[in-house]
Protein backbone atom coordinates (compact mmCIF):
# COMPACT_ATOMS: atom_id res chain seq x y z
CA UNK A 1 0.00 0.00 0.00
CA UNK A 2 1.15 3.60 -0.69
CA UNK A 3 1.37 5.91 1.79
CA UNK A 4 0.01 9.32 1.17
CA UNK A 5 3.04 11.55 1.97
CA UNK A 6 0.28 14.45 2.56
CA UNK A 7 -1.58 12.48 4.66
CA UNK A 8 1.73 11.80 6.25
CA UNK A 9 2.34 15.41 6.80
CA UNK A 10 -1.21 16.34 8.54
CA UNK A 11 -0.45 13.69 10.82
CA UNK A 12 2.70 15.06 11.33
CA UNK A 13 0.91 18.48 11.87
CA UNK A 14 -1.73 17.43 14.24
CA UNK A 15 0.52 15.92 16.49
CA UNK A 16 3.23 18.36 16.72
CA UNK A 17 0.64 20.90 17.36
CA UNK A 18 0.85 23.13 20.52
CA UNK A 19 -2.36 24.97 21.58
CA UNK A 20 -0.34 26.77 24.00
CA UNK A 21 2.42 28.30 21.31
CA UNK A 22 -0.75 29.03 18.96
CA UNK A 23 -2.92 30.79 20.82
CA UNK A 24 -1.22 33.78 21.78
CA UNK A 25 -0.10 34.10 18.18
CA UNK A 26 -4.08 35.14 17.38
CA UNK A 27 -3.98 37.85 20.21
CA UNK A 28 -0.67 39.37 19.22
CA UNK A 29 -1.80 39.44 15.43
CA UNK A 30 -4.93 41.00 16.84
CA UNK A 31 -3.09 43.51 18.77
CA UNK A 32 -0.55 44.32 16.02
CA UNK A 33 -3.67 45.43 13.32
CA UNK A 34 -5.50 46.94 16.11
CA UNK A 35 -7.97 44.54 15.41
CA UNK A 36 -11.09 42.09 16.92
CA UNK A 37 -9.52 38.10 17.04
CA UNK A 38 -12.70 37.56 14.74
CA UNK A 39 -11.18 40.61 12.30
CA UNK A 40 -11.01 38.37 8.67
CA UNK A 41 -6.85 40.23 8.64
CA UNK A 42 -6.29 37.95 11.54
CA UNK A 43 -8.11 35.10 10.77
CA UNK A 44 -5.99 34.87 6.99
CA UNK A 45 -2.92 35.71 9.08
CA UNK A 46 -3.57 32.72 11.15
CA UNK A 47 -4.85 30.49 8.40
CA UNK A 48 -1.37 31.32 6.28
CA UNK A 49 0.56 30.43 9.84
CA UNK A 50 -1.29 26.70 9.86
CA UNK A 51 -0.22 26.58 6.32
CA UNK A 52 3.28 27.27 6.72
CA UNK A 53 3.34 24.33 9.76
CA UNK A 54 1.55 22.11 7.06
CA UNK A 55 4.53 22.75 4.40
CA UNK A 56 7.29 22.44 7.43
CA UNK A 57 5.46 18.97 7.77
CA UNK A 58 6.04 18.32 4.55
CA UNK A 59 2.52 19.23 2.45
CA UNK A 60 3.08 19.43 -0.58
CA UNK A 61 -0.06 21.44 -1.20
CA UNK A 62 1.38 24.30 0.70
CA UNK A 63 4.80 24.91 -0.94
CA UNK A 64 6.42 28.07 -0.71
CA UNK A 65 3.52 28.75 2.41
CA UNK A 66 6.28 29.91 4.92
CA UNK A 67 7.64 32.89 2.70
CA UNK A 68 4.52 34.19 1.88
CA UNK A 69 3.70 34.33 5.61
CA UNK A 70 7.06 35.84 5.86
CA UNK A 71 5.72 38.77 3.15
CA UNK A 72 2.47 38.98 4.93
CA UNK A 73 4.20 39.29 8.55
CA UNK A 74 6.83 42.24 6.72
CA UNK A 75 3.78 44.13 5.06
CA UNK A 76 1.05 43.91 7.94
CA UNK A 77 3.86 45.77 10.55
CA UNK A 78 3.72 42.86 12.47
CA UNK A 79 5.60 42.90 15.57
CA UNK A 80 9.20 41.60 16.02
CA UNK A 81 7.71 40.23 19.11
CA UNK A 82 4.86 38.54 17.02
CA UNK A 83 7.23 37.07 14.87
CA UNK A 84 9.18 35.61 17.26
CA UNK A 85 5.95 33.81 18.72
CA UNK A 86 5.25 32.40 15.11
CA UNK A 87 8.66 31.42 14.70
CA UNK A 88 8.58 29.11 18.20
CA UNK A 89 5.32 27.83 17.28
CA UNK A 90 6.66 26.70 13.59
CA UNK A 91 10.00 25.29 14.94
CA UNK A 92 7.84 22.44 16.57
CA UNK A 93 7.17 21.14 12.84
CA UNK A 94 10.55 21.14 11.69
CA UNK A 95 13.23 21.80 13.90
CA UNK A 96 16.37 22.75 12.34
CA UNK A 97 15.23 23.98 9.18
CA UNK A 98 16.77 26.58 7.27
CA UNK A 99 13.22 27.73 6.00
CA UNK A 100 12.54 28.71 9.42
CA UNK A 101 15.42 31.12 9.57
CA UNK A 102 14.40 32.48 6.18
CA UNK A 103 11.30 33.06 7.49
CA UNK A 104 12.53 35.16 10.86
CA UNK A 105 14.78 36.80 8.69
CA UNK A 106 12.17 37.65 5.58
CA UNK A 107 9.50 38.64 8.04
CA UNK A 108 11.90 40.87 10.20
CA UNK A 109 14.02 41.97 7.30
CA UNK A 110 10.85 43.67 5.57
CA UNK A 111 8.81 44.84 8.47
CA UNK A 112 12.16 46.82 9.74
CA UNK A 113 13.01 48.18 6.03
CA UNK A 114 9.25 49.44 5.99
CA UNK A 115 10.09 51.21 9.18
CA UNK A 116 13.07 52.89 7.41
CA UNK A 117 11.13 54.10 4.87
CA UNK A 118 9.40 56.04 6.97
CA UNK A 119 11.80 58.05 8.69
CA UNK A 120 13.39 58.24 4.87
CA UNK A 121 10.88 59.83 3.29
CA UNK A 122 10.29 62.46 6.07
CA UNK A 123 14.23 62.80 5.86
CA UNK A 124 14.15 63.38 1.79
CA UNK A 125 11.85 66.24 1.98
CA UNK A 126 13.49 67.94 4.94
CA UNK A 127 17.05 67.78 2.51
CA UNK A 128 14.85 68.85 -0.49
CA UNK A 129 14.54 72.21 1.62
CA UNK A 130 18.25 72.63 1.93
CA UNK A 131 19.45 75.78 -0.40
CA UNK A 132 22.77 75.09 -2.24
CA UNK A 133 24.70 71.81 -3.83
CA UNK A 134 25.03 69.86 -0.95
CA UNK A 135 20.88 69.72 -0.02
CA UNK A 136 20.43 68.87 -3.90
CA UNK A 137 23.05 66.23 -3.05
CA UNK A 138 21.22 64.84 0.06
CA UNK A 139 18.11 64.96 -1.48
CA UNK A 140 19.39 62.69 -4.14
CA UNK A 141 21.14 60.17 -2.33
CA UNK A 142 18.07 60.54 0.18
CA UNK A 143 16.03 59.82 -2.37
CA UNK A 144 17.72 56.71 -4.08
CA UNK A 145 18.17 55.10 -0.88
CA UNK A 146 14.48 55.40 -0.47
CA UNK A 147 14.31 53.32 -4.32
CA UNK A 148 17.23 50.80 -3.06
CA UNK A 149 15.08 49.98 -0.18
CA UNK A 150 11.89 49.43 -1.91
CA UNK A 151 13.92 47.69 -4.33
CA UNK A 152 15.16 45.06 -1.49
CA UNK A 153 11.71 45.00 0.12
CA UNK A 154 10.42 43.70 -3.49
CA UNK A 155 13.81 41.10 -4.18
CA UNK A 156 12.68 39.77 -0.25
CA UNK A 157 8.97 39.51 -1.83
CA UNK A 158 10.41 37.72 -4.47
CA UNK A 159 8.55 40.18 -6.61
CA UNK A 160 8.79 40.94 -10.66
CA UNK A 161 12.52 41.24 -11.66
CA UNK A 162 11.30 43.78 -14.39
CA UNK A 163 9.80 46.12 -11.76
CA UNK A 164 12.94 45.84 -9.43
CA UNK A 165 15.49 47.35 -12.44
CA UNK A 166 12.74 49.64 -12.90
CA UNK A 167 13.48 50.69 -8.79
CA UNK A 168 17.57 50.09 -9.39
CA UNK A 169 17.86 52.08 -12.28
CA UNK A 170 15.41 55.28 -11.16
CA UNK A 171 17.74 54.50 -7.79
CA UNK A 172 20.91 55.05 -10.07
CA UNK A 173 19.83 57.91 -11.66
CA UNK A 174 19.47 59.54 -8.67
CA UNK A 175 22.77 58.43 -7.31
CA UNK A 176 24.13 59.89 -10.75
CA UNK A 177 22.58 62.94 -10.20
CA UNK A 178 24.13 63.72 -6.41
CA UNK A 179 27.61 63.11 -8.43
CA UNK A 180 26.58 65.58 -10.83
CA UNK A 181 26.60 68.15 -8.14
CA UNK A 182 29.38 66.93 -6.64
CA UNK A 183 31.52 67.08 -9.80
CA UNK A 184 29.99 70.65 -10.66
CA UNK A 185 30.17 72.27 -7.95
CA UNK A 186 32.83 70.92 -4.79
CA UNK A 187 36.03 72.48 -4.74
CA UNK A 188 37.15 68.94 -4.88
CA UNK A 189 35.69 67.80 -7.83
CA UNK A 190 37.86 64.19 -8.43
CA UNK A 191 36.29 62.69 -4.88
CA UNK A 192 33.10 62.32 -7.25
CA UNK A 193 34.59 60.68 -9.85
CA UNK A 194 33.38 57.23 -9.92
CA UNK A 195 33.80 56.64 -13.83
CA UNK A 196 36.03 54.00 -13.17
CA UNK A 197 32.94 51.72 -11.29
CA UNK A 198 32.35 48.51 -12.90
CA UNK A 199 28.96 47.52 -12.88
CA UNK A 200 27.88 43.75 -13.69
CA UNK A 201 26.93 42.65 -17.12
CA UNK A 202 25.09 39.24 -18.62
CA UNK A 203 29.14 38.44 -19.66
CA UNK A 204 29.82 38.25 -16.03
CA UNK A 205 27.72 34.76 -15.64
Amino acid sequence: MTLDPNAAASQRYHDRFDVSLYNPIGEFVASNLNANRDDARVVDLMVAVQNAALELCGDERHAGAWHRLAVCCGRSFLSTHTIDAIWRFLRAFSDNDTRLDDFEATAKGMLLAYRALDELKAATAHANGVHGWHGRMAYDLLAAVELFTGAANALLAHEDETYIREKLQSALHRVTGALYEGIRHSDQPALFDFRSTYFPSVRDR
